[in-house]
This record gives structure tokens, C-alpha cells and sequence, in this order.
């Protein structure tokens, strides 16, 4: 018969997961004196990426060619970076580490370290379609991130500026992240997840930034980067939970009792044993545990075997989910907290029929102009004249067109 174990108090370990691969096989995909992006911390590295690789730990495996190493994923330089956590001089140094460590090369390829990482909680439950689709995405995102590093505040003309690649950015994350939101085996798909999701925050977070006056106007990117934070945290979450909940089921633990034939001569001094059996379908990893049959009902030698393996699996899932998934996700909510406040600051855009914040896809359609007490919005389909508080405008580039903020005076 199959038994079920409890689990839920392993989720709250917070040690650092590990990958294990050979010494020799390290590379190096960063830049000088920056920790590395899917590279392997090493011990008797230079000053900077000993103090990052610490917060790593490195302890020895059973072998003595083989270490615990953590891969620093994009998602996770990303997230310590908006903490302020790892020394990349600026967006732009972060986003070429990203873009040279997502394309593919020989000696040190990005994705199969990703997939041998994801392999250690997920085993052959992979969404191989989504995979493949996603690297083919990650290649068009790598175009648009290289536009971005090169685009200026304010363009001169010859060159997109930022808020126009921003949107592009954000538009294509938005219409394909469906691929790493994946409904088939979405546990397969969490560091894509956290790598694209942090990409498009660091981009909105970045142009949030270029776009604010200190001590003056609040650019809407702001809203933009508070509404996706929430969207990534929820699913981010979520994720979290259906991991373990979905590893658990990955596990049984069969229990054979002797059988009656031995147990009917036990009178004549014959030995009698019960077995347990567990099978692990991700690990594909068989084991058990024979135990002298009890008398009168009692629990014998093996009576925590099933529980014991169940909780070793949830202690290395959950290192490995609070790892690459969980610490990923609180950094978001801590970068949420400021993208609230700032947005409480952002005057809004009025939709002249219902006084109601415009939608982004109304922002994207409509030109505005302004007298002293009405304004005029002209829409592609119609025009409206609605009289509102006497308000004066700035100038915010954001969506698709250039639109004008409403402030209060």
C-alpha cells in the first residue's frame, strides 16, 4: 500500500542548493572583478568574487573530484543586484554579463547547465517543448536587450531612446512568457522563469529610474514595474508550492507484510520479515528496509524509513527551491515596497469618460492636449470634450507614443 508522508515544514530551510560538476569545469562568463553569471564560484579568485562566492558555500562531496557549487543564475545576479548585493558598476555592465552569458558558446553553455540544475528536482520531468521554445525566445530577447543597453535617455534622432525599447522589451516578455508560465510541468521551467521575469524588472526598474526628476515628476513606469512585480510574486509563489507539492507525489512507499504462510508457523520459532519499499521516479532511485516482523502489533526497526527519505528529499527540494525560486522572489517583494510608494506619486492619466486611469492599450492609442480648464482627448475613433480640474501637463515618454501627464497643481 502506498503511504504519504508530511512535508510542509521542510519548505522553510533556507540553506544555499548546490550543483555538482567536476572542478575542471569551470569557466568564467563574466567580467572582470563581477561574479559570475552561470559560471561556478571558485575558491582562490580575486577579492570581489571570493567575497560574492562566499555567500555561496562550497563543501566537499563524497568525491573528492567533485564539489557542491551554486550556478549563479541571471535571475539570481539580477535580483541581487536591485538589492544592491553584487558590484555591477551599472545596468548596462549587468546587461552585457546577461547577454554574454545567454549566448551559447561551446565551453561553457548557459542552458545545459540550467537543465542539469533543474534536472536535481525535476529528474526527466521536463517540459522539453517549452525548453526549446524558450531559448529560441531568449535569443530575440538578447536583440532587444543589446538595443537597450545602447539606447540614451533621449534619443537625437538616428537611435531609439530607452523608453521606446523599454516598451518593446516589456511587450514581447509579456505576449511570450507564457512559455516559462507553463501549465505542462511548470516546476521544469523556474529558472527561465525567474531569469526572464527579473530581466523585465530590472528593464522596467531601469527606465523607471531614467525617467524620474529628483525632486520632480514621477515617471508611470513606476505603475508599470508595481504591476508586474505583483504579477511574478503570485505566480513566483505559487510555483514555490506546486514544486513541493508535485515532488511529494514522486515518492511512494510500499509496505509488504510477511506473509501468512511464514507467519502461521512463527509458534516453531521461524523468522518472519516485513519489507519496505520506497521508489523515487525522479531520482529513479529504489531502496528498503527489512525489518523482523513485531509481535502483537507493535512498530518494528523500519516504522520511520519512509518518513526519514521523505524528509531528506523535502530538506534538498526545499534548498534548492528557497535557492534559485524563493530568495529570487523575496528580493521582488522587497523591491515592491519602493515601486508602491513611487507609483503613489505618478499623477494619473484620466480617462475623460469615466475619470478612471487609463488602460496601457488606451495610452498607446490616444494624443493629448490641454487648455486652462478642459481638456481634449482624441481617440483613433472619436473625439470627447469633458471639462476637469484646471491642471497643467509634463511631458512622460512611455508606451508606444508620447503622452502628457496630467498634474495637479
Amino acid at each position: 500500500m502506498r503511504a504519504s508522508w508530511l512535508w510542509g515544514a521542510a519548505v522553510i530551510v533556507l540553506l544555499g542548493v548546490v550543483v555538482r560538476l567536476p572542478s575542471s569545469t569551470a569557466y568564467v562568463t563574466s567580467f572582470p572583478d563581477e561574479p559570475d553569471i552561470d559560471g561556478i564560484c571558485e575558491l582562490n579568485k580575486d577579492r570581489i568574487r571570493r567575497h560574492f562566492c562566499a555567500t555561496h558555500p562550497l563543501t566537499k562531496t563524497s568525491s573528492s573530484t567533485l564539489q557542491h557549487l551554486t550556478v549563479t543564475t541571471v535571475g539570481i545576479a539580477v535580483a541581487k543586484f536591485l538589492a544592491g548585493l553584487v558590484p555591477y558598476p551599472s545596468v548596462s555592465a549587468l546587461l552585457l554579463a546577461i547577454i554574454h552569458a545567454w549566448e551559447p558558446k561551446p565551453e561553457d553553455n548557459y542552458w545545459e547547465h540550467v537543465k542539469d540544475n533543474v534536472e536535481q528536482v525535476c529528474g526527466e520531468f521536463i517540459n522539453e517543448q517549452n525548453l526549446k521554445q524558450v531559448e529560441m525566445y531568449k535569443k530575440d530577447l538578447v536583440s532587444l536587450l543589446q538595443k537597450y543597453e545602447r539606447a540614451e535617455v533621449t534619443s537625437d534622432g538616428t537611435y531609439p531612446d530607452k523608453n521606446t525599447v523599454a516598451d518593446a522589451i516589456t511587450t514581447s516578455i509579456i505576449t511570450n512568457r507564457f512559455l516559462v508560465e507553463a501549465a505542462l510541468m511548470p516546476w521544469s521551467m523556474a529558472i527561465h522563469f525567474t531569469d526572464i521575469a527579473s530581466v523585465h524588472l530590472l528593464i522596467l526598474k531601469d527606465a523607471a529610474d531614467s525617467y524620474t526628476v529628483e525632486g520632480g515628476d514621477v515617471s508611470m513606469w513606476w505603475v508599470d514595474l508595481a504591476n508586474q512585480l505583483k504579477h511574478y510574486i503570485e505566480y513566483g509563489v505559487w510555483l514555490e508550492k506546486e514544486t513541493m507539492k508535485w515532488r511529494n507525489t514522486q515518492i511512494d512507499c510500499f509496505f509488504d507484510k510477511a506473509d501468512g504462510g511464514c507467519l502461521a508457523f512463527e509458534w516453531m520459532g521461524v523468522t518472519c520479515y516485513d519489507k519496505y519499499v520506497i521508489t523515487d521516479h525522479v531520482r529513479k532511485h529504489t531502496e528498503s528496509c527489512l525489518q523482523l516482523h513485531p509481535e502483537g502489533g507493535a512498530e518494528g526497526s523500519c516504522k520511520s524509513f519512509c518518513e526519514l527519505y521523505q524528509t531528506q528529499v523535502n530538506l534538498d527540494d526545499a534548498r534548492w527551491i528557497r535557492e534559485y525560486l524563493g530568495g529570487v522572489v523575496g528580493e521582488w517583494e522587497a523591491l515592491k515596497l519602493r515601486a508602491d510608494s513611487m507609483a503613489q506619486h505618478v499623477s494619473k492619466l484620466v480617462d475623460p469618460d469615466t475619470l478612471e486611469p487609463l488602460s496601457r492599450s488606451r495610452i498607446c492609442t490616444t494624443t493629448t492636449t490641454t487648455t486652462t480648464t478642459t481638456t481634449t482627448i482624441t481617440t483613433t475613433t472619436t473625439t470627447t470634450t469633458t471639462s476637469l480640474p484646471t491642471m497643467s501637463y509634463t511631458h512622460h515618454h512611455h508606451c508606444c507614443a508620447s503622452v502628457k501627464t496630467l498634474v495637479n497643481k
